[in-house]
């Protein structure tokens, strides 16, 4: 696939949905006017940008979408590192990129009007917008093989692309007569949520702002400076769990929204996907953002026709991950033993019952928290002191990796995980924490990116499989044979095992994908 020369196709969509989409090959300096079913059937790689704008209207013209599909943007911001890209794509077209390569100023404006149908088509106008883009192309695949994302790009982005496409234009099912119900509790949920909130946590009754979640922070005694909001709420421990109530109170304003931007005439739904959707990589659906909604409203989501649902996930991806890159020998046994969080809350800080909050010191210790202020969060939460700091030492090995990591980053300007997908340093100078910390998440984050992407390639290669949604380190999928769950377990396990060399055994289970009432008529995800 990295070889094959790709056709470029320009579109012209019709935004009322009545089938009027115009569709051109751009061959040879010239368009040709061409169709759906031309398009689908091609059997060779097509460029294009903004795919996902015609996505639905080919699938619902011919049944399927062609084989292979290269969004010029999806190759830019892979090979860019720079996350700002990725946070962009929303506010930038393609037309912003192409004055690089050759395209004059009016040519972009024009193209631009063109494809937001402000304008008439203009063929001449078209070919020089396709000249310009199929020279970003080949300057993008020059920079991709340059910088070593090429493999990656072709061999994984590329067919997961096309994959997740596909899936999502064939749709999400819906109940839509347990929609309306779980609309209803989750106003509830979020308005009693929201009074005890603002109660607890002295905080205003509203959905706490950013600047205000801010403010809290600093009241409390946090520095901005060097640690990001988001970090501050997941990963580190809080006085009455302020940061776990603030996310839990944003997951269920987010799951609200989610629901109410369903609709009940229709017995599914369709989300975008973003296959590039974060800095390391992850994928993410929006409009509707499904993947952001707690487990006792994902009941909504049902199989089509008489298969059933099935939810595996990896277990303890992010510590499998790190005890291989790293290759600390206490990690990977904790890994292999079972519950590391489990463990590492009993066996190493004494602790009953504190599951949730071992996770959170750990991966806080493992992203790059200080030692000083891991102990003080330890003693905060009933820790004695020197067993805190006797925990936290058990691994060296982990400890030099990380450094490493860091020595790559300042050195380089760059760092990167297996098979690619860099991060490009701003700074100059000493690393700050927050870099430390991005970097070493780089290299986690982007590895379960790139273990996942490859789990969802080979999920769909069992034949009795469909994807529905992917869970960031889960999915979700359909079957109608009682071995499969099995099958897709072991490929999970496999795919793990088979990216990290074998320096680690992947492990996955089938889980709970949602919560279910005890009278709930409603077929149970995994009742094989």
């Amino acid at each position: 696939m990295i070889d094959q020369i790709p056709l470029l196709l320009l579109f012209v969509k019709d935004f009322t949905g009545r089938g009027a989409d115009a569709f051109y090959w751009f061959q040879d300096g010239r368009l040709q006017e061409t169709d759906a079913a031309s398009v689908v059937s091609f059997q060779g790689p097509i460029l294009c940008h903004d795919f996902w704008m015609i996505r639905d209207a080919l699938f619902d013209s011919t049944g399927t979408l062609p084989g292979i599909i290269i969004d010029v943007d999806e190759l830019r911001i892979a090979v860019s590192g720079i996350p700002e890209e990725r946070l962009s794509r929303e506010k930038r077209d393609v037309t912003a990129h192409l004055g690089q390569y050759g395209a004059a100023q009016e040519v972009c404006d024009a193209y631009q009007k063109i494809f937001n149908k402000g304008a008439p088509f203009d063929e001449a106008v078209a070919a020089k917008a396709a000249t310009a883009i199929a020279a970003m192309y080949l300057d993008l695949r020059e920079r991709a093989s340059a910088d070593g994302e090429l493999e990656r790009f072709f061999s994984v982005e590329v067919p997961v692309y096309r994959l997740l496409q596909h899936s999502m234009s064939a749709g999400i099912s819906l109940d839509t007569a347990g929609l309306s119900k779980k609309r209803a509790q989750a106003e509830h949920d979020y308005f009693l949520a929201l009074k005890d909130y603002s109660a607890k946590h002295d905080m205003p009754l509203e959905t706490p702002s950013r600047r205000n979640i801010e403010a809290k922070l600093i009241k409390e005694g946090f520095e901005l400076d060097e640690v990001s909001v988001e970090y501050l709420l997941e990963f580190v421990p809080h006085d009455r769990d302020f940061g776990g109530d603030t996310m839990a109170l944003l997951a269920l304003d987010t799951t609200r929204k989610v629901l109410g931007s369903l609709t009940l005439s229709t017995d599914g739904t369709r989300p975008m996907v973003d296959v590039f959707g974060s800095r390391t990589s992850r994928v993410q659906l929006r409009s509707p953002s499904l993947q952001n909604i707690p487990k006792r409203y994902r009941s909504i989501v049902a199989a089509h026709g008489d298969a059933k649902l099935c939810y595996v996930d990896f277990d303890q991806f992010e510590v499998g991950i790190m005890a291989a890159l790293s290759g600390d020998e206490e990690l990977k046994r904790l890994y292999a033993a079972g519950d590391m969080y489990e463990l590492f809350a009993t066996t190493y800080l004494g602790l009953r019952g504190a599951r949730k909050a071992a996770k959170q010191l750990f991966l806080s210790y493992a992203y790059g928290m200080s030692r000083k202020a891991l102990v003080d969060a330890a003693v905060s939460l009933g820790v004695d002191r020197q067993k805190a700091k006797e925990a936290f030492r058990r691994f060296q090995r982990y400890e030099e990796w990380k450094k490493e990591v860091w020595t790559e980053f300042q050195s380089g300007g760059r760092v990167t995980t297996i098979l690619g997908n860099h991060y490009r340093r701003a700074n100059k100078g000493q690393l700050t924490g927050k870099e430390q910390r991005s970097a070493v998440s780089q290299v986690v984050q982007g590895t379960a990116s790139l273990i996942f992407k490859r789990t969802l390639l080979m999920v769909a290669s069992i034949r009795d499989t469909r994807i529905v949604l992917p869970m960031h380190d889960a999915l979700l999928f359909e079957h109608k044979l009682a071995e499969t769950p099995g099958k897709v377990v072991e490929a999970f396990e496999n795919v793990m095992t088979d990216v990290l060399g074998g320096r680690v055994a992947g492990k996955a289970s089938i889980g709970d994908f949602a919560e279910y009432e005890p009278n709930s008529d409603a077929p149970k995800v995994n009742e094989v």
